[in-house]
């Protein structure tokens, strides 16, 4: 009992050393930003409780909006365009000049006035270059510029030199005049009267764009964002996202880093602080054992660390990463209590860096209790694929009931989420290569591993089966004793079957020198009572040889040291004893190398070794002989001190007695006598 306190006192220091590992690795790799964050989408509605603004901030345009509203700017801005009335003047008066020299005797007044009032009006128009017209046809509206004057002008009214040729040609003149203007080339006395000022334009364009805000209005502190259930529009998207950027802003500054720092801290500090109370209030048998702290410790802080990456480096949904892989392995290598304890320790400490907090730790403690009760006890692999299947209906029932809570029609529910939860479970088959990694690091046995080792077939128990098959029985039969006394005092019944069966694999080699293996012939007859001895003696040297062979894991190697304790081979000891009255033997030549037992589960083994092979020697299988047998087996087990560092009560020891007691009456209890076929026959004859 001084060694178990000892070891516990021990490692309680581990313990300690763990979860300050635990706290400083969690709080370094968890992002240190606001966890404030949601997904939203414009057009369906507000999934989150109401927002209220902490604070007044300025409502950004997105980039899109604002270059779209910068295109817009620029597609109605009005060029400037210069008019020089001079050039209208020059080209009536070169027109004069034509008239007077060779029109004047050929068309008439009346025709030549409406010819040039045809001239005038295009200029009062406006006529551009031809290489200034390409920039006219691109806007809607030319800004001329005449004097001091500047006047807003439609595109449409403006005219290229060919097009006010043809305006001019369509004057209403004589139709019997008309073929002396078709003979002037027009186009010699038509000049465009509005050039491009390009730089003022330019100057003025950049002056309009840059009065284009980037803000689209501003919300007050304490105003109301938007509330839950409403729908998300343009105005509200951009107000949220304004929002979430200047909360990201605040998180570069020194004060905001020191804060999130202390907080998270804190927090993952009394996290960790409520997983080290549970271990030392209700599991204390898990503190004796080393790998089970560090396997717990190591499981939970890679998965914080794990997800802390991911929400700093993968841009994808939380609710993709299957977070209940570590329920699954942490069930299937503890109990239920202590998985879930080391789970809910998993989901509180990152649930500080994920969105959608609230749905976040619901869902993952909702999943994680489905994944920990449907593997009540893992005995085959598909059971896992159960798992699965739980899990994904335990995501999606809850998403759609927390979904229906807030939203008003089921169209408005998102489908994407079902799919990132289908894509979750697909990706928790992941444990299957994870057990195996688990078993070979931590020293663990899972149960599927068991089962696969008690399989009969398998090729050391077909060798024990052949070399040794008394002891292959006794092992059969003892394997049925220890589990069922085992569920009785709630161990582990799979461990204690699958060891019961290799605990006696040492007697392969050295098979005719165990009774039960033995047909009339005792080879012991012809050695000294030491090297008797030591034959029986090394069968636990040599199964455990035998394990280190075959690749036995620990858990079983365990059963195969301890099984005899530190016990000795005590009738050789006496028969040495008789032959040399005069002589002191030594001990150890007698003794098993133990060490003792110390779990539930080796105490279990050792006592249904000893009550089936001590049964086997009964003269007759009586109700009283064998409570006689058992108690008597058991008692001076525990006298002896084997049991001084098992977790054993008395009255755990009382139920494994009644157990073997019930059992061993089963196993051996005579069948009823039949009568003779030939005396019925006569019998039958003689009626």
């Amino acid at each position: 009992m001084n060694t178990r306190r000892k070891l516990i006192q021990d490692n309680r220091h581990l313990l300690y050393v763990l979860s300050l590992l635990a706290v400083m690795l969690t709080v370094y790799f968890l992002p240190k930003k606001k966890s404030e964050q949601y997904v939203f989408s414009i057009g369906k509605p507000w999934a989150y409780n109401v927002l209220i603004a902490p604070f007044s901030f300025s409502v950004e345009k997105d980039e899109a909006s604002f270059e779209a509203e910068k295109d817009s700017v620029a597609n109605r801005f009005a060029p400037f365009f210069d008019s020089r009335e001079s050039i209208a003047a020059a080209s009536l008066a070169e027109l004069e000049q034509l008239y007077a020299d060779s029109l004047a005797g050929n068309v008439s007044p009346e025709s030549w006035r409406a010819f040039t009032a045809r001239v005038r009006q295009a200029y009062r128009f406006g006529i551009v270059s031809k290489d200034d017209e390409n920039v006219m046809t691109q806007r809607p509206m030319l800004r001329i510029r005449s004097g001091n004057s500047n006047v807003l002008t439609l595109t449409d009214s403006i005219m290229g030199v060919q097009s006010a040729c043809s305006y001019i040609m369509q004057a209403p003149v004589d139709p019997e005049d008309r073929g002396y203007f078709e003979a002037i080339a027009l186009d010699r006395y038509v000049h465009p009267n509005l050039s491009y000022d390009r730089e003022a334009s330019e100057k003025a364009l950049q002056e309009q764009l840059d009065q284009v805000s980037r803000t689209a209005g501003t919300v007050l502190a304490d105003q109301k964002i938007i509330g839950q259930g409403e729908m998300v529009d343009l105005e509200k998207s951009r107000a949220i996202r304004s929002y979430l950027e200047i909360v990201n802003e605040k998180v570069s500054s020194r004060r905001f880093q020191l804060f999130t720092w202390g907080g998270q801290s804190l927090y993952v500090v009394g996290c960790f602080l409520f997983l080290m109370l549970y271990l030392m209030l209700y599991r204390i048998d898990d503190i004796q054992n080393r790998n089970i702290l560090y396997f717990l410790f190591a499981s939970v802080t890679l998965f914080n660390v794990g997800l802390g990456l991911y929400m700093q480096y993968v841009p994808w949904n939380v609710m993709i990463v299957p977070c209940t892989i570590l329920a699954i392995v942490l069930r299937i290598f503890l109990d239920s209590r202590t998985a879930f304890a080391g789970y809910l320790v998993f989901v509180l400490t990152t649930s500080v860096c994920v969105p959608m907090q609230y749905e976040y730790v619901i869902l993952q403690i909702a999943a994680g209790l489905t994944g920990i009760f449907s593997l009540k006890e893992l005995s085959q692999r598909s059971q896992i694929l159960r798992s699965c299947l739980f899990i994904f209906l335990t995501y999606s029932l809850v998403w759609f009931s927390l979904q229906i809570i807030k939203l008003e029609n089921f169209r408005d529910i998102d489908p994407t989420f079902f799919l990132l939860f289908a894509v979750n479970c697909i990706l928790v088959l992941l444990v299957y290569p994870l057990l195996f990694l688990i078993e070979k690091t931590f020293g663990f046995t899972s149960n599927v591993t068991l089962i696969e080792l008690s399989n009969l077939n398998s090729p050391l128990l077909r060798e024990l089966a052949e070399k040794a098959p008394g002891t292959f029985q006794h092992s059969m039969q003892v394997s049925t004793l220890a589990s069922d006394a085992a569920t009785a005092v709630k161990a582990n019944a799979a461990l204690v079957r699958t060891a019961a069966l290799y605990h006696d694999i040492g007697k392969i080699e050295s098979a005719p020198f165990f009774t039960e293996n033995q047909n009339g012939v005792n080879p012991h007859d012809r050695l000294t009572p030491q090297q008797s001895a030591r034959i029986i003696t090394n069968h636990v040297d040599a199964g455990l040889a035998l394990a280190d062979k075959y690749g036995l894991p620990n858990a079983i190697r365990d059963f195969i040291a301890s099984h005899h304790g530190t016990g000795m081979a005590k009738y050789f000891y006496l028969k040495f004893k008789q032959e040399h009255p005069d002589e002191e033997p030594d001990i150890q030549t007698f003794s098993y190398s133990g060490p003792d037992p110390w779990t539930k589960e080796t105490a279990i083994l050792m006592m249904a070794d000893a009550a089936e092979a001590a049964s086997r020697s009964l003269k007759e299988y009586t109700e009283d002989s064998i409570s006689e047998l058992v108690d008597r087996i058991i008692d001076r087990q525990v006298s002896d001190g084997y049991f001084r560092s098992c977790p054993l009560n008395w009255q755990e020891i009382g139920k494994i007695k009644d157990v073997f007691k019930s059992k061993l009456r089963i196993m051996y209890h005579t069948r009823i006598s039949y009568p003779d076929e030939s005396t019925v026959g006569q019998r039958q004859k003689t009626r």
